[in-house]
C-alpha cells in the first residue's frame, strides 16, 4: 500500500515536468511548422522575381537582337515632319499615345501648345522607306481646352511585307504651358518631362520614365525602364512603379509617396513626406531623408537589403523585422526590444531578426520587414 502511494506520488510531481515537455515539443513543432511555411512563401516569391527578372531579361534580348538586326537590315532610312499647335489655354490637358519612339516635353510660354513629331522609316531601300512613312499617321484632335495625339499604324496587311513588319517610329518633342496637365503613353520608348506644374500621368512599357521639376506627379510607370523623379515639390500623392527597372526620388517632397517595384531597387534620397511606402521583391531599398513628425514610413523588400538613413533631427518608434536575415543598427534606442533567430536552423544563431525602440522623441513611426534581407538602421 505504501509502495503504491509513493508510485502515485512520484507519478504527480512529474506530472508538471511532463506537461512542461509537452508544452515545449508543441512549441518547437509549431515553430518548425512555422519555419516550413514561411520558407515555401519565401521560395514562391523567389521563383515569381526570379521569371519576372527572366522575361525582363529576354525581353531586353529580343529588343536588342531585334535593333541588331533592323540596323543590318533596314539601313535606309526616310524622315518626315508634321507639327501642330494647339490653343488649349494656360492650364489645358494633351493626352498623347504613341506605339514606339521617344516623348519629350517642356515647357513654353503663352496658351499654346506646340507639338512636333518626327516620323522614322527604317528599310532596305529608299522606295521601301518611303512606303512605310505613309502607312504611319498621326491623327491630331481638339476640343475646348483639350488636345489629343495618337500615332496610327496602318491595317494589319498593310503593316506587313511578306514576313517582314514595317520598322517606323514616332518621335515627339513637346512644348506646353506650365500648367498643362500631360497624360502620355507610350509602348516602346522613353518620356522626358521637364518644368510643368499640372498633372502628370505618365507610362512606358520597355523606355525609361524620367520627371524633373514637376508639381504634380499622379503616375510614373514603366514596365521594363527605369523611373526618376528630381526635384519634383508634388502637391499630390506621388505613386511610382516598375517591374523590372530601378525607381529613383531625389529631392522631392509629396504628401505621400508609393513606390513599388518587383525586380528592381528603389532608391530615396532628400525626400520629404509625411508617409512614405517603399517596397521591392528581390531588390534593395534605400532611404536617406529627413522625417516629418506624425510621418509614417514602410519599408519593405523580400530578399534584398533594407538601409534607412536618418538625416534630421525628427525622432522616430522603430518596428524592424528579418525572418532569416539580420538586423543592425548603431542608433542608440530607448526601451529597446529585440529577439534573435535561434530556432531558425537555416542561419546562424544570435541574428537579430525583430528590433523595437526609440529613438529621440519618437514623432514618427519607423517600420522596416524583410523575409530574407538585411535591415541596416544608422544615422548620416
Amino acid at each position: 500500500m505504501k509502495r503504491a502511494i509513493t508510485v502515485i506520488a512520484a507519478a504527480a510531481s512529474l506530472a508538471p515536468a511532463a506537461a512542461a515537455a509537452q508544452t515545449h515539443d508543441h512549441v518547437v513543432a509549431s515553430r518548425v511548422v512555422l519555419v516550413r511555411q514561411q520558407t515555401e512563401a519565401e521560395r514562391r516569391a523567389q521563383e515569381r522575381a526570379r521569371q519576372n527578372e527572366e522575361r525582363a531579361r529576354q525581353q531586353k534580348e529580343r529588343e536588342r537582337a531585334r535593333a541588331d538586326q533592323n540596323r543590318r537590315d533596314y539601313r535606309e532610312e526616310q524622315t518626315e515632319k508634321v507639327s501642330r499647335t494647339f490653343k488649349i489655354g494656360s492650364s489645358g490637358e494633351l493626352d498623347l499615345a504613341n506605339l514606339a519612339g521617344d516623348i519629350v516635353v517642356t515647357r513654353g510660354g503663352g496658351n499654346s501648345v506646340q507639338i512636333e513629331a518626327v516620323k522614322i522609316a527604317r528599310a532596305r531601300t529608299v522606295e521601301e522607306a518611303r512606303e512605310m512613312l505613309a502607312l504611319v499617321t498621326i491623327e491630331f484632335s481638339e476640343r475646348a481646352s483639350r488636345a489629343e495625339v495618337k500615332t496610327e499604324y496602318g491595317r494589319r496587311e498593310e503593316r506587313q511585307r511578306g514576313s517582314r513588319n514595317i520598322n517606323v517610329s514616332v518621335d515627339y518633342t513637346v512644348v506646353a504651358p506650365e500648367n498643362t496637365r500631360i497624360s502620355v503613353n507610350t509602348l516602346s520608348g522613353s518620356i522626358r518631362v521637364s518644368d510643368i506644374k499640372g498633372d502628370l500621368n505618365l507610362s512606358s512599357l520597355s523606355g525609361n520614365v524620367v520627371i524633373e521639376n514637376a508639381a504634380r506627379v499622379a503616375s510614373a510607370k514603366s514596365t521594363s525602364g527605369n523611373v526618376e523623379i528630381t526635384n519634383v515639390r508634388s502637391q499630390i500623392g506621388l505613386e511610382a512603379s516598375s517591374t523590372s527597372g530601378n525607381l529613383m526620388i531625389r529631392r522631392s517632397s509629396a504628401p505621400r509617396m508609393e513606390l513599388g517595384t518587383v525586380s528592381g531597387n528603389v532608391d530615396i534620397a532628400d525626400v520629404t513626406s509625411g508617409r512614405v511606402e517603399a517596397q521591392t521583391i528581390s531588390g534593395s531599398v534605400d532611404f536617406a531623408s529627413p522625417l516629418e513628425k506624425d510621418g509614417r514610413y514602410e519599408l519593405n523588400s523580400h530578399s534584398g537589403v533594407v538601409r534607412f538613413t536618418v538625416t534630421g533631427n525628427t525622432g522616430f518608434e522603430l518596428e524592424a523585422s528579418s525572418f532569416s536575415g539580420n538586423i543592425q543598427t548603431n542608433l542608440t534606442l530607448k526601451d529597446q526590444r529585440q529577439a534573435s533567430g535561434n530556432f531558425n536552423r537555416r542561419g546562424p544563431e544570435g541574428r537579430v531578426r525583430s528590433l523595437q525602440g526609440t529613438y529621440g522623441d519618437g514623432s514618427a513611426v519607423v517600420e522596416i520587414t524583410t523575409f530574407s534581407g538585411t535591415v541596416i538602421v544608422g544615422k548620416k
